[in-house]
């Protein structure tokens, strides 16, 4: 017998395949297994902040000494660290704006060094016991007691918001560190097994492959266990449900632990959000699993990472704010990024940056890279912010699956290759390597590319029927390697009642927890047959960007080529059509399987969208596949609602956004370079944004009236095109009916 079977990881071999799907869980279902915390509700941000908003991190200055500083170059926000009186007092005085930072203090929800950070082993990959357990009394009353003495000591200024703290991680950022076995901890966690398996120690046992005889007996696991096991051909075999397990309520864990400190926060102060700065991208570690988060806070700053921007916005829309880091590149030739990111989040709908002022000061004022923001910093905080900070975004009839399981599998996957190395996977690798991060990217940006605005939507959307009500046309499967049972009644149900289905690969191979299915969940439903014995891309593989061989940016290095179709990867080698029709086979590869179910229709691609996207900034790249993707969404009937042409050409990378307030139509058109961040937030993007004022024509789909430059006030005529001019390193700005 191998070692694969004896320990229960050859699930394909432990159990039979259930063809008889049973919905296993319900949107009310999942929130009481999730969690036993109530979810926050939504506090609007207060009424003085009705516009994009600037505020100066206290970094080695105050703004107390360095107001007259900051109104030269028309800045009015400001930080607290925890406490402060004086800046309260001027706050009050000026209504000048601020956030409060770490207000639950340092050390607790970011590991710091006084508070024991050093006693873990962040290099070990062994199960290690968290300092200040989330889960611990002791750790939550002390977080309460200071807010309690934050909170009122800036209450009765003008606070727009309080941060809980800054880089919040279960160890740290999202690093692969195994925590947290406190005993308080781990008898939680049996808890959330006992709740996830209805009480049934049988039926985790199934599941598991295991024999325990309580839940008391179960054990977290670390990854240590399963990357001996995890080959190129095994896909098929493998049952990570036990490890998916942990991670899963690792992440409950630590959403409940925002949840009561946010509800504790809200009974001191009612009328300002709580929530956190420093967010992560989604991975399997650190706790970031955006579908319980957003559950967990009212406001947050997020880095750019996996596309934090679009998932956050899509799960909160506008009445949860959401910001980003601002640091101000301090050489001449860095002033059109500056100006750039500025106009970039604000037409996304983000209600302010926080700015890292490393050499913002010099000689008793500001420096010179800063003092040429001054009209930046005043136009995007003025009337043209408010045409979006409180309006809601109009997204096409598409919609993104976002599955956390399928980020924790791949998570796996795209470690193996590291072997015993794996704990060494770091933030800033996953950030910049990860397979989840770079498809969702590829797909994301390549609909923007073509003039369409995707939205996110998870588990309980999707079982909400939420595709029905919001009359999602388009449900794009993104890596959506886990399913349950329910999922896919859902999703079958979709496309019977006229919905497409467009799946990129590897789709529903797993479960809910983990466990790899005998037969592909949506198999039927696509047309296809597969064989996972035959491995991916060149068969050697079980990642398409390998960070063993190299550890930064995506290259031609560290990326997986294998045989492609207009520029991706084709994914799987064992995928055959059955009912369904291949439209494309490359050297036995089949690829583009199509189907029609019901009133409905399916695309399995075969394809990853990653070699898109590591194109996709450069000129002159990239045509071929954004054809292809036209060609997609025309065949799920999603048709643009503008096209763009710049300088007489097919734009460049230029990104189309709607948004609608009070009956009256806003489209932001901006430069959309590939975007990225360090795990402290400093942005990275590739791209060229260009300094020479753009001609861009705009094509509507239908005649539009009373269309308005909001920027320059010029009124055009009623009709269907218009020629606008902008500089590319800001952004155009209209109005219309």
């Amino acid at each position: 017998m191998s070692c694969l079977k004896k320990i229960g990881l050859l699930s394909c071999l432990t159990f039979s395949f259930m063809f008889t799907l049973v919905a296993d869980d319900s949107v009310p279902n999942i929130v009481k297994k999730d969690s036993t915390v109530a979810d926050v509700k939504t506090v609007p941000p207060p009424p003085y902040w009705d516009h994009f908003l600037i505020m100066i991190w206290q970094f080695r200055h105050s703004v107390a000494k360095e107001y007259k500083n900051y109104e030269k170059v028309n800045i009015h926000g400001f930080h607290i660290d925890r406490s402060n009186k004086k800046l309260a007092a001027l706050s009050k005085e000026k209504k000048w704006l601020f956030y409060v930072d770490h207000a639950a203090d340092k050390g607790f929800l970011h590991l710091s060094k006084s508070r024991g950070k050093f006693n873990v082993n962040f290099k070990s990959g062994k199960l290690q016991q968290r300092p200040n357990c989330l889960v611990d009394p002791k750790t939550l009353d002390a977080m309460k007691g200071y807010l309690k003495k934050n909170i009122n000591n800036a209450k009765d200024a003008y606070p727009v918001g309080y941060s809980l703290d800054d880089e919040i991680s279960i160890g740290s950022f999202c690093s692969a560190v195994e925590l947290d076995n406190h005993p308080l901890s781990i008898a939680d966690y049996r808890r959330f097994l006992k709740r996830n398996y209805d009480g049934d120690i049988k039926k985790l046992n199934k599941q598991y492959g295991s024999d325990y005889k309580e839940f008391g007996e179960i054990k977290p696991v670390t990854f240590h266990k399963y990357y001996p096991l995890i080959e190129s051909t095994n896909l098929h075999e493998i049952n990570l449900s036990h490890w998916c397990d942990w991670r899963s309520y690792m992440d409950t864990q630590f959403a409940d632990c925002l949840k009561k400190m946010t509800h504790y926060a809200n009974s001191l102060d009612p009328k300002r959000p709580t929530g956190f700065v420093g967010g992560q991208g989604p991975t399997a570690f650190g706790g970031y699993n955006w579908r319980k988060l957003s559950k967990s806070a009212q406001w947050c700053e997020a880095y750019e990472s996996g596309g934090n921007n679009e998932i956050i916005r899509s799960f909160w829309g506008q009445k949860r704010p959401l910001l980003k880091t601002f640091f101000p590149r301090t050489k001449t030739s860095g002033h059109i990024r500056n100006v750039w990111f500025l106009w970039y989040y604000m037409v996304h709908g983000n209600r302010g940056v926080i700015v890292w002022p490393a050499n913002f000061f010099k000689d008793g004022g500001v420096a010179p890279h800063v003092e040429r923001l001054a009209p930046t910093f005043k136009e995007v905080q003025g009337p043209m912010s408010k045409l979006i900070v409180d309006s809601e975004f109009q997204y096409d009839d598409i919609a993104i699956y976002y599955s956390h399981p399928s980020i924790q599998i791949t998570w796996c996957l795209d470690a193996d290759s590291h072997k015993e190395t794996w704990p060494n996977r770091k933030s800033s690798m996953d950030n910049n390597l990860s397979t989840s991060h770079l498809t969702r990217m590829g797909w994301h940006k390549g609909l923007e590319d073509i003039g369409f605005q995707p939205r996110y939507i998870h588990k309980d959307h999707l079982l909400g029927d939420f595709l029905t009500k919001e009359k999602v046309k388009v449900l794009i499967l993104n890596r959506t390697l886990a399913l349950s049972d329910a999922e896919i009644i859902k999703i079958t149900d979709f496309v019977k009642n006229g919905g497409t289905v467009i799946a990129d690969h590897m789709t529903g191979i797993y479960d809910r927890h983990g466990k790899a299915r005998k037969k592909g969940a949506l198999n039927d439903l696509f047309g296809i047959s597969r064989d996972l014995s035959k491995g991916i891309l060149n068969g050697k593989t079980t990642t398409e960007v390998d960070g063993e061989i190299d550890w930064g940016r995506l290259s031609n290095k560290n990326y997986i080529k294998g045989t492609q179709f207009n520029g991706v990867n084709i994914v799987e080698n064992g995928i055959k059509a059955t009912t369904g029709k291949a439209m494309g086979n490359l050297g036995g590869k089949e690829y583009m399987i199509v189907k029609n179910t019901g009133k409905g229709k399916t695309i399995f691609m075969n394809l990853s969208t990653i070699g898109y996207y590591k194109i996709r900034g450069k000129r002159d790249k990239g045509s071929g596949f954004r054809s292809f993707l036209s060609k997609l969404m025309t065949y799920g009937g999603v048709t643009r609602r503008i096209t763009l042409k710049e300088n007489g050409k097919a734009p460049y990378i230029l990104e189309s956004l709607f948004w609608k307030k009070d009956g009256k139509n806003v489209l932001a058109i901006v430069r959309n370079p590939s975007m990225g961040s360090s795990i402290y937030g400093k942005e990275t993007s590739e791209g060229d944004i260009g300094k020479e004022k753009l001609k861009v024509t705009i094509t509507f789909d239908k005649p539009v009236m009373n269309f308005v430059n909001a920027r320059t006030k010029k009124k055009f005529k009623n009709g269907k095109k218009f020629v606008v001019e902008f500089v590319p390193f800001e952004a155009g700005l209209f109005t219309y009916d």
